[in-house]
C-alpha cells in the first residue's frame, strides 16, 4: 500500500465496516511483506560476510609440515618398554607400559626463549604417531610438545595398554614367542616421514627394563629399528619404529598344573591291571572313575590352553592321554565279558602284558608330545 491514492481513496470509503476490514488486511499483508524482504536481505549479508571470512582465512604455518624442497621430514624416534604385566596364551594379546618420546625440527616454531615453551599437541603439525593392534590405551600426560628455540619439537607420553600379539604356539608350553611395539605415523608415507632412531645425551633411548613383573615367561633378546607397516601387500609403507622383545615360556606352571595330574590320572586307570580279575566292580569303577576324573578335570584346565585352530604339543598330549584312560576302560569291560564266557587265561594274559605296556604308552606319549 504504498500508492498516495489509493491510500485516500481507502481513507474515504473507511465508514462502510466492510471496507474498513479489507482495507486493514490489505495493510498487515503489506507490512509482512516489508518485513520478510528486510529479514532475507538481513540473512543474505550474514552469509554473505561468513563465507566471505572463510574464504579469506588463510591456513596457519605452525601446522603444515615442516619440509625443505618438498624432502620427508624426519622424525627420531625412541621407544622404551618399563614393564609387561602379563602375557595371555588363550587371548594371544599382552598388557605392557611404554615410554614414547619422539623429536622433529619445525623452523616456523622458533623463538626466542630462552626456555623452552609448551603447546597442545593439536595446534602444531605432528606425525600422529600410533601403536599398531592397541585394544585399550591409558595416557599418563597430558597431550603437549615442548618447543625449544631452535625449532625442535618434542613429544613425550607414557602409556599403559593391552595389544593383541599373534603368537606362535605349536611348541606351547615350551614355546619361544615375540612381543613387538610397531609405532606408525598414521596417514604418513615413507615419502612424507623419515623416522630414524632417536638418539640423546646419554645413548640410544629405545629398549627394554632389567626386569619384567612378568612371572612365566623370561626375556631372551631385544632390538630395535625403523621398519615400515604395510597394510596390505603391494601397497605403499606406512612410515614406521618397531620394537621387538624374544621371550622364552617358564613350562613350570603346566607341568605342575596340568602334565603331573594328566600322567596319575593315567596311572590311575592301570591300576586295575593289578587286581584280580574276579573283582569285577573294583575294577569297573576304578576305570569309570578314571575317565571321569580326566573329563572334569579337562573341563577346569580349559582356560589356561590357547583357543587355536591348529594341535600345540599339550593338546597332543592331553589327546593321546584320554585315549589311554579310555582304552583302560574299554580293557576292564572286556576282562569281564572273557570271565563271563569263560576265558580267563585270556583275560589274564592280556592282564599281565598289560601291567608293563601302560607304563610304557605312557613315557612314549610323554616323549612323543614333548620332545620330538
Amino acid at each position: 500500500m504504498r500508492n498516495p491514492q489509493l491510500l485516500g481513496h481507502v481513507i474515504a470509503m473507511s465508514f462502510r465496516p466492510p471496507v474498513l476490514v479489507f482495507a486493514l488486511l490489505v495493510l498487515s499483508l503489506g507490512s509482512a511483506e516489508a518485513q520478510m524482504e528486510n529479514t532475507v536481505s538481513a540473512d543474505a549479508g550474514a552469509v554473505d560476510a561468513s563465507t566471505s571470512s572463510v574464504i579469506l582465512e588463510e591456513p596457519k604455518p605452525e601446522l603444515a609440515r615442516p619440509t625443505a624442497w618438498g624432502e620427508p621430514t624426519e622424525v627420531q624416534i625412541g621407544v622404551y618398554v618399563i614393564d609387561v604385566d602379563e602375557v595371555n596364551s588363550a587371548d594371544q594379546s599382552f598388557a605392557a607400559s611404554v615410554y614414547l618420546e619422539a623429536r622433529w625440527n619445525n623452523p616456523v616454531l622458533e623463538h626466542e626463549g630462552p626456555g623452552p615453551k609448551l603447546r597442545n599437541l593439536t595446534e602444531v603439525w605432528n606425525p600422529r604417531l600410533t601403536i599398531i593392534g592397541q585394544q585399550m590405551l591409558w595416557r599418563s600426560y597430558p597431550e603437549s610438545v615442548e618447543i625449544r628455540p631452535d625449532g625442535t619439537v618434542v613429544y613425550r607420553q607414557k602409556i599403559w595398554g593391552r595389544f593383541s600379539q599373534p603368537l606362535t604356539l605349536q611348541d606351547f608350553p615350551f614355546d619361544d614367542q615375540e612381543l613387538t611395539l610397531h609405532v606408525v605415523a598414521a596417514g604418513l608415507l615413507q615419502d612424507d616421514v623419515k623416522i630414524v632412531p632417536l638418539v640423546t645425551e646419554t645413548g640410544t633411548s629405545s629398549g627394554i627394563a632389567e626386569h619384567f613383573s612378568l612371572p612365566d615367561f623370561d626375556v631372551v633378546s631385544t632390538e630395535s629399528m625403523p621398519k615400515p607397516y604395510y597394510p596390505r601387500e603391494g601397497h605403499p609403507g606406512v612410515a614406521g619404529y618397531l620394537l621387538r622383545i624374544t621371550i622364552e615360556r617358564q613350562p613350570t606352571y603346566f607341568i605342575l598344573k596340568v602334565i603331573i595330574p594328566l600322567c596319575l590320572i593315567v596311572i590311575m586307570s592301570w591300576l586295575p591291571r593289578w587286581i584280580a580279575l574276579d573283582e569285577i566292580g573294583t575294577n569297573i569303577g576304578i576305570s569309570t572313575s578314571a575317565f571321569l576324573t580326566l573329563v572334569a578335570y579337562l573341563f577346569a584346565i580349559t582356560v589356561l590352553l590357547p583357543r587355536v585352530s591348529y594341535v600345540t604339543r599339550m593338546d597332543r598330549f592331553i589327546l593321546l592321554s584320554t585315549l589311554i584312560v579310555f582304552a583302560g576302560l574299554i580293557q576292564s569291560t572286556w576282562n569281564t565279558v572273557m570271565i563271563r564266557e569263560e576265558k580267563r587265561d585270556l583275560a589274564d594274559t592280556v592282564r599281565r602284558w598289560s601291567r608293563v605296556l601302560y607304563p610304557l604308552l605312557l613315557i612314549g606319549v610323554l616323549v612323543y608330545s614333548f620332545m620330538l
